[in-house]
């Protein structure tokens, strides 16, 4: 018989909502099914003896489950139950949609955001159980603290070109959305793109750098990017890879799991393996109360 393994993770912020025999229903018919309840020890490496992999959490479940081992031909099926699930939320229709294109880092892969700079440690510094209480307001808790300036000193190679400087953040994206703002307004489903955007460190640090960062983050994430845009301190460019050497160890948010990296990174958009189902909660509730599977 085929196995199925069915991932929970019981620390994301709306977990409460993922039932196991109601999962089960909808997608072990036919199945020996297998359910791995993650927690803060939990660590994924190797799920290579399942048919179908159906993982249920936030971003950053979808990002540890897609870095592990598995079956060439596998049936891959994400069920968001995080507290922003910003990849579902942003790049789907309902969260329900099929998702191909997944970037790497190296041999790293990233569901949709690999960035760093200002603002990224909200993905991770958040505890697990303010997400789950308050939800997305738990995020507003870490705003003000993380509002500083970032100098990290970097070249960045992007399809040839080649930009030298200290950012205060950069981020490879691929989604609409990220940070809750919808600004990515150039960004396609599966083409094989990633977008990068890059703002510039001001040249002080404390009250006058935060005051001048305010324009460039406000032009980015309130306003938005309809086309590439380059300005003295911001860019934002469609690329196909890119090349980024660091000077020293800096702490990265992956699909909001933070991940250092140092030394030469290679980023590109890839095809993965095989496609990967979104299916919101609302469809599970449906086929359940209907007897019906997935």
């Amino acid at each position: 018989m085929k196995k199925c393994v069915i991932i929970v993770n019981k620390m994301s912020g709306n977990s409460s909502h993922a039932d196991e025999n109601k999962l089960t229903a909808v997608f072990g018919k036919d199945y020996d099914v297998k359910v791995i309840r993650m927690n803060k020890s939990t660590v994924l490496y190797d799920l290579s003896e399942y048919d179908r992999v159906v993982v249920c959490g936030g971003d950053g479940t979808l990002h540890n489950a897609i870095n592990c081992k598995f079956k060439k031909k596998v049936d891959w099926i994400y069920c968001p139950y995080g507290t922003l699930n910003e990849l579902a939320t942003g790049s789907g229709n309902g969260q329900e949609y099929v998702l191909r294109d997944v970037g790497t880092a190296n041999d790293r892969k990233f569901a949709y955001v690999c960035a760093c700079g200002i603002f990224t440690p909200l993905g991770y510094v958040v505890k697990d159980k303010y997400k789950k209480r308050f939800k997305a307001l738990a995020y507003l808790s870490k705003v003000v603290s993380q509002y500083k300036v970032h100098r990290i000193d970097a070249e960045i190679t992007a399809d040839g070109k080649t930009q030298n400087g200290q950012y205060t953040l950069i981020m490879l994206i691929d989604s609409p959305k990220c940070f809750g703002f919808r600004f990515n307004k150039m960004f396609r489903l599966d083409d094989g793109k990633l977008h990068m955007l890059t703002i510039k460190s001001p040249k002080h640090n404390g009250f006058f750098g935060g005051f001048k960062l305010f324009f460039p983050l406000f032009r980015t994430f309130f306003i938005g990017f309809k086309k590439e845009y380059h300005s003295k301190n911001i860019d934002f460019s469609e690329v196909t890879e890119v090349t980024l050497k660091l000077q020293k160890e800096t702490d990265f948010c992956m699909d909001g799991e933070k991940v250092t990296l140092n030394g030469d990174i290679n980023l590109k958009a890839v095809k993965f393996q095989v496609p990967i189902k979104i299916i919101a909660l609302s469809k599970i509730e449906k086929c359940f109360k209907n007897g019906e599977t997935l």
